[in-house]
């Protein structure tokens, strides 16, 4: 079946998200920021927002802040989860040393390359360095992992309504449900 745009088959998400190096904190971090943006279906505003407190381990659940006040929440997918584990106890406080931070210094979960919130256009090098590493040269941008994910998850037979959730489309009465 013929998509009407650019979507990632499994195998090329697999190759983006292995191609950083994970025993680099800055590859660890980049290979949890393009997990966040499939398996999530982050946009990448959303990854520069994600706090400590937006990833609820317990709750299963990954709330994703938009522009404004638009929110909603995710379920943390197990692959996910477990490479947001190691990033933040691994990466994270590597990254806050480097610069001299103290762990509690910033509440963001992505940190750029001085210990502060990650930013859109780091967030855009990593997935443009990573797509090249991946050997992916199709015409894709920052929101193709999200279609990608949305589009697999309707191959596996979810609902168009739960696939709307999932990205935080606004329900028939005009709001967001999280």
């Amino acid at each position: 079946m013929d998509t009407p745009v650019e979507i990632l088959s499994v195998d090329e998400v697999e190759r983006l998200v292995a191609a950083p190096d994970r025993d680099d904190v800055h590859g660890l971090r980049d290979a949890a920021v393009l997990a966040t943006l499939y398996y999530a279906g982050a946009s990448a505003l959303e990854i520069t927002n994600l706090n400590l407190g937006d990833v609820e381990r317990r709750r299963k659940q990954v709330l994703l802040r938009g522009e404004g006040r638009t929110r909603h929440r995710v379920t943390l997918a197990p692959e996910l989860g477990e490479l947001l584990d190691t990033y933040k106890e691994d990466a994270r406080r590597l990254l806050l040393a480097q610069v001299g931070a103290g762990t509690q210094s910033t509440q963001a979960f992505f940190l750029g390359n001085r210990g502060l919130r990650i930013q859109l256009s780091e967030v855009r090098q990593v997935f443009g360095a990573s797509m090249k590493a991946a050997g992916i040269k199709s015409g894709v941008n920052l929101v193709t992992p999200r279609l990608s994910r949305a589009w697999h998850l309707r191959e596996l037979g979810m609902s168009p309504e739960a696939i709307q959730r999932f990205l935080g489309a606004e329900s028939r009465s005009g709001r967001r449900v999280i």
